[in-house]
């Protein structure tokens, strides 16, 4: 019985001696299980393929920055300056606004002189908040943008209109012709017209009689 298991217990030895030596020069010598292996090993470590690699080259990762070549690192706080396309851009889109400022002026002045709305002896910027449904400060934007302001251009509507009367109307009197263009008082009316025209509205009058 002894010498059965003795048998047995060498045969095993004997058995995994030779699985260990198959292993062994198949490892050393076996291209496909060696490449393998390096792979495997390279993987575990970090490094990257080998095989491939130029003769006099190294398998070093070549440093990598985030940044383009030939750029440098800009100073902390630095801002980017606009390119041309974007000043183009820019240029485009205020001359665009102008545009619908312009607009706006021109309906929102047309309809206070074909309405004569000027005519009204308070009329002023509330009451075009009201008719045109406006902010103020868009109105009052829209008149700077065009040179002028709310009761400048209202003075000079009740000017020209008051000046048609006085070449239309010969028969009215110069304070009808002050309440009839919205001045309030007459006294108003004869300041602003000698201001714009250079004479007051009686010597105004008297040059058209002339005439």
């Amino acid at each position: 019985m002894e010498v059965i298991l003795s048998s047995i217990v060498l045969g095993f030895a004997i058995l995994a001696t030779a699985l260990v030596v198959s292993l062994y020069y198949r490892h050393k010598y076996d291209p496909i299980f060696l490449q393998l292996s390096e792979l495997l090993s390279d993987k575990e470590l970090g490094v990257t393929d080998k095989t491939n690699t130029p003769a006099g080259q190294t398998n070093e990762p070549a440093e990598q920055t985030n940044k383009p070549t030939g750029q440098t690192e800009k100073p902390t706080g630095q801002t980017d300056k606009p390119t041309d396309s974007a000043m183009d851009e820019t240029a485009e889109e205020d001359k665009f606004n102008k545009g619908l400022y312009e607009i706006q002026f021109s309906l929102l002045t047309d309809t206070i002189r074909n309405e004569q709305l000027y005519t009204m002896p308070k009329f002023g910027r509330s009451d075009m908040i009201k008719h045109f449904h406006m902010s103020g400060k868009r109105i009052s934007t829209l008149f700077s943008m065009a040179g002028t302001s709310v009761p400048e251009f209202i003075r000079e509507c009740r000017l020209e209109h008051a000046r048609q009367l006085m070449d239309e109307r010969p028969e009215m009197t110069l304070v009808e012709i002050a309440a009839a263009s919205g001045f309030v008082h007459a006294s108003t009316f004869t300041t602003d017209f000698k201001n714009k025209y250079g004479v007051s509205p009686t010597k105004y009058r008297e040059m058209k009689t002339e005439k």
